[in-house]
């Protein structure tokens, strides 16, 4: 695993100010990865999360974890929970709530009904007041106005926001839920669900189809300083052999999906290696300042980029593993394989700068 300046360490020992992000990627049942991953990084480093960003399956996730911690629960016994979660609720019986009306109007073989109980019935108002933020991504399929430059523009990403306050009561959740279940609404298997965006019902779909890991959304809070970036893909793609029918079409979302994480984490490590260039050329933070308004980079310093992502193509496709309880647990266990290679790394670098 490595991070933005190419080591395994990179910043891990900077600023005890800062905070944590995790960005959780979807990928349907591969989103036991990341419940995984999450649990073996809380066991094993101490993490202060101040913001989880994510989509798709990713955002189910991010709602069980955003809320423990608002209710002030280790991450530790919450990851735990979420593991367990994954193992018996994750099935084709648990997720899909079958729709005729939605089959006979071709908007999708499933209501998000199921998805929406579950996460009534495990996410409860939260106790506790820790801050905690938490945005989500979804696929607005009539687009919402946007700018390029000083013109108007259509744009289909819309992103939730949500603060702590959101965890405190069950109207708050409710729209917490209903953004959940946007965000995972992946395309012909779930109907679209209808989330209020500028005053009006836009129908949504899953925000992987826009944007798997948006790494900008946890960047842009001043107080992170280090962020994880959590997606069951691995660094190196690997095509299948065949690329006809159902191959063809998996095959062409992970390319939607890797394509846009590729993407921004190339802009991501590059805005660092900016941002430190920089520090070196003008030292003086006044005169640095001045720079980065100028560049519309207010605000902007390198941030820890640490990406925890299996070696190699994990098995099967997106809906596998809801009916194989093996492959959901294969996943788990991918999870947290790769978040361990990262902290072993941290470890041996340690190491061998103490020696």
């Amino acid at each position: 695993m490595k991070t933005n300046d190419g080591t395994a360490v990179g910043m891990t020992r900077a600023r005890t100010r800062g905070g944590d992000a995790l960005i959780l990627a979807g990928g349907v049942a591969k989103g036991a990865f990341a419940a995984g991953a999450v649990l073996a990084l809380a066991q094993s480093t101490p993490l202060r999360v101040r913001r989880i960003v994510a989509t798709s399956a990713g955002a189910l996730n991010a709602v069980f974890l955003a809320s423990a911690l608002r209710d002030g629960r280790e991450l530790a016994v919450a990851s735990a929970e979420l593991v367990e979660l994954w193992r018996t609720k994750a099935t084709v019986a648990g997720a899909f709530d079958v729709s005729a009306g939605g089959i006979a109007s071709r908007t999708g073989f499933s209501t998000s009904r199921k998805l929406l109980a579950l996460m009534r019935q495990y996410v409860r108002p939260a106790r506790g007041r820790r801050p905690i933020e938490l945005r989500l991504v979804l696929t607005s399929a009539i687009g919402e106005t946007g700018h390029v430059g000083e013109r108007e523009a259509t744009t289909f990403e819309h992103v939730a926001r949500f603060s702590g306050s959101a965890f405190d009561d069950e109207e708050g959740l409710e729209a917490v839920f209903q953004a959940a279940c946007a965000s995972s609404a992946f395309p012909v298997a779930f109907q679209p669900v209808e989330v209020e965006i500028a005053g009006k019902r836009a129908p949504c779909f899953d925000g992987g189809l826009v944007d798997n890991a948006p790494i900008k959304l946890a960047v842009d809070d001043p107080y992170v300083s280090r962020v994880f970036v959590i997606a069951p893909y691995p660094l190196r793609y690997e095509a299948p052999p065949s690329l006809r029918g159902g191959p063809l079409l998996v095959h062409l979302a992970d390319v939607l999906v890797q394509e846009r994480l590729y993407r921004d984490l190339r802009e991501a490590y590059a805005t660092n290696d900016a941002l430190h260039r920089l520090e070196a050329l003008v030292p003086d933070p006044r005169a640095r300042a001045v720079i980065l308004d100028a560049l519309g980079w207010r605000g902007r310093r390198p941030i820890e980029i640490v990406e925890i992502r299996p070696p190699t193509s994990l098995q099967g496709g997106a809906f596998d593993g809801l009916f194989r309880p093996a492959l959901r647990d294969a996943y788990i266990e991918a999870g947290e394989d790769a978040a361990r290679s990262w902290l072993d790394d941290v470890a041996r670098t340690l190491a061998r700068r103490i020696g």
